[in-house]
């Protein structure tokens, strides 16, 4: 029994080990993943961007331009969505709500700045 300690105890560490390359393995590909997915909706986001810039250029018209961090925000979920599958008419619109009311949020941070902006003017 003596003599299978320390071959009981080798195969224990190759086992811990082996899990533990795994776990790394894991963790790194996780990671990987992400960053190529916001890489992917940064790129996506940037040429929505460019398409609105150009589409309300060539309407004449005023129009008003969504920050990046808004179209960023919109891709990065639509993602997520297709990944797990989950993309359909109820989430869709959800996201779209959600982006409204980011959208909304800034407008009003806006409007706050200004009229900080001047009320400092004024004084």
């Amino acid at each position: 029994m003596e003599n299978y300690i320390p071959l009981l105890s080798g195969f224990i560490g190759a086992l811990i080990g082996a899990f533990a390359s795994i776990v790394t393995i894991i963790v790194q590909s996780r990671a990987q993943s992400r960053r190529e997915r916001i890489r992917m909706a940064a790129q996506i986001a940037i040429e929505d961007l460019k398409m609105s810039i150009e589409t309300a250029s060539k309407s004449g018209k005023r129009a008003s331009i969504q920050p990046p961090t808004v179209y960023l925000h919109y891709h990065m979920k639509l993602m997520e969505l297709l990944e797990n599958n989950r993309l359909d008419a109820v989430t869709l619109r959800l996201l779209t709500e959600e982006n409204r009311a980011i959208i909304d949020s800034l407008e009003s941070l806006n409007r706050e700045r200004e009229e900080q902006l001047k009320g400092e003017k004024a004084k």
